[in-house]
């Protein structure tokens, strides 16, 4: 009797024990723990690649051609006075003559174009003697400039066909003048105006129009200056 009574008990003891262990079990599962979160990759932004701006090319204006300054033009024997006091110089352009070779038959020079004599008077108002100012005293047109041939100028005195000086180192004495002539190697087809600029670098530059130079005279027969 006892017996029994104790195995009833232990019996009673050990369904106890297995509904409390199916409990646990229960709150385990209801997921109520900490969680432990989980990392999400966030995707890096992608760089687009955006082309450089291509530079566009400006073209540059046509240059314009700029003609030649304005000032006093003169004509064939008109005396006229270049610069001012102490540098003022006059000058009368007496005739033109065109050739194609200078100088005596012994000794001469052939031009590479043609040759353009010009016969002037070179006149000194100063108080003091000067020289020709050769490089104030210019030929040219709108593309070229031309000084005075200092090989074929001194060949003037030696070609039988005109009686004068050459101008190219000439000095004329205060308040006097000397008629001469001085050359130039041109294009026969061009058209070409003389340039007299101020020896002082103050002043108008003066101007005479020549023409085209196969329409100039040629030098032929003796001419006296």
């Amino acid at each position: 009797m006892e017996r029994r009574k104790m195995l009833t008990a232990c019996g009673t003891v050990f369904t106890g024990l297995l509904a409390g262990c199916s409990g646990g079990g229960g709150e385990d599962g209801d997921g109520d723990g900490d969680a432990t979160p989980t990392a999400t990759a966030t995707t890096e932004p992608t760089a687009t690649e955006t082309d450089a701006p291509t530079a566009t090319a400006t073209e540059a204006p046509e240059p314009t051609e700029t003609p030649a300054s304005g000032g006093p033009t003169h004509g064939l024997d008109e005396r006229f006075t270049v610069g001012s006091g102490e540098n003022a110089i006059d000058y009368r352009i007496i005739d033109f003559y065109r050739t194609d070779r200078i100088g005596s038959s012994a000794n001469n020079r052939t031009a590479d174009g043609t040759y353009l004599l010009i016969l002037l008077e070179f006149y000194n108002p100063q108080n003091d003697a000067t020289t020709f100012p050769r490089n104030q005293f210019i030929v040219g047109n709108e593309e070229q400039i031309r000084y005075v041939d200092e090989d074929a100028t001194p060949l003037v005195s030696d070609d039988d066909r005109i009686d004068t000086d050459p101008l190219l180192n000439a000095t004329v004495l205060a308040g006097s003048s000397k008629v001469g002539a001085v050359v130039f190697d041109l294009d026969p087809d061009r058209s070409y105006r003389i340039r007299f600029l101020p020896t002082g670098g103050e002043g108008e530059t003066h101007y005479l129009d020549i023409g085209t130079i196969s329409d100039i005279q040629p030098l032929e027969s003796s001419i006296v200056g």
